[in-house]
């Protein structure tokens, strides 16, 4: 996984490529490099910390045989 803290050197690098730029076409691509990296940190951070769920368990019917009951429901007597 990308830390944080390199995504944050490639944004200054980004940033700085920016300031020395005069194209405007190439400071507009340095720009869009900026906002993809902003937008992988945005949507990692999403999927770490995501809405708690309780997992769900699939387990079998446990069946209890008795002498005297009638059935398998509760309310067989």
């Amino acid at each position: 996984m990308i830390s944080n803290e390199q995504i944050l050197n490639q944004i200054e690098k980004q940033i700085h490529k920016a300031k020395m730029e005069t194209n405007g076409q190439t400071t507009r691509e340095v720009f869009a490099a900026i906002r993809a990296l902003c937008d992988v940190v945005l949507d990692s951070t999403a999927s770490v910390n995501p809405i708690q769920s309780t997992p769900v368990i699939a387990t079998q019917p446990i069946t209890i045989k008795e002498n005297d009951a009638n059935g398998e429901s509760l309310f067989d007597f």
